[in-house]
């Protein structure tokens, strides 16, 4: 996700009110300053909020897609054929439901190989590729199919063991950035205890703006660095890691 993205269609009337309330807090503080620093500084946060949701979404699809391999494999042993066993069980998550409606439309020609590589192009899917190739070399060569859906269950639980684990240890972290970056504001109420006036001096003296806006803009870029660093922890490639192929966003 980029700047442009975030500022796209679906942002500009969100984008037009923060300029629109900074505009007012300027008119009403008689400073520049509300209209220099609460722009950038909204954005910042709703592009870290969408990173989030963008990861979470990551993460649901794929134990989407080992719950649908775990399905599989069950209804495989129970002794359904494999169409009607992955028919039945594209329905064991709803985070799968496109894929669901998309194979429950009757149709003789449905190739579940090119639908399952399809649609691991989508963002936490990948692991559709293994399936697919499992499923070609099921039909061509005769490999037993319960058993390699069983290696690919077996591979994205311990992928999703490994994310999770290092989830937990990067929250402690994740609070100590966030308390690093609240640092400032708590100088600002404890000036305000002490009978002071920051906001004066931050709003209506040159030296108290320059080191506002310095003070604001190493914060953001301390948060967009250190997001980047966690994010480059992630075991798996996603949209915000750099040096690796990167999964396509549809």
């Amino acid at each position: 996700m980029n700047i442009a993205e975030l500022l796209g269609p679906g942002r500009r009337l969100p984008a037009a009110a923060t300029v629109l309330v900074a505009g007012l807090l300027s008119l009403i503080c008689h400073s520049l300053m509300p209209l220099l620093v609460l722009p950038p500084t909204v954005a910042v946060l709703a592009y870290r909020r969408a990173r989030r949701r963008r990861w979470a979404h990551y993460d649901a699809q794929r134990e989407a897609v080992a719950a649908l391999c775990t399905a599989l494999r069950a209804e495989l042993e129970a002794g359904l054929q494999p169409r009607a066993a992955f028919m039945s069980a594209i329905w064991s998550r709803p985070e799968l439901r496109d894929m669901a409606e998309k194979a429950s439309v009757p149709s003789p020609n449905l190739d579940l190989v090119r639908f399952l590589t399809a649609h691991a192009a989508l963002p936490g899917r990948r692991a559709l590729r293994a399936l697919a190739a499992c499923w070609h070399a099921a039909d061509r060569h005769g490999v037993r199919l319960t058993e390699a859906v069983a290696g690919i269950e077996e591979g994205l639980k311990a992928e999703t063991a490994r994310a999770r684990a290092v989830a937990v240890e990067l929250a402690g972290i994740r609070a100590t950035i966030l308390l690093l970056a609240a640092l400032p504001a708590f100088g600002i109420a404890l000036g305000l205890a002490l009978g002071a006036d920051p906001g004066g001096v931050l709003l209506h003296h040159m030296a108290g703006q320059l080191c506002l806006i310095f003070g604001i803009g190493l914060d953001l870029c301390g948060l967009l660095w250190t997001d980047q660093l966690v994010a480059g922890l992630r075991l798996e490639p996603g949209p915000f890691r750099t040096g690796r192929k990167k999964e396509a966003w549809a």
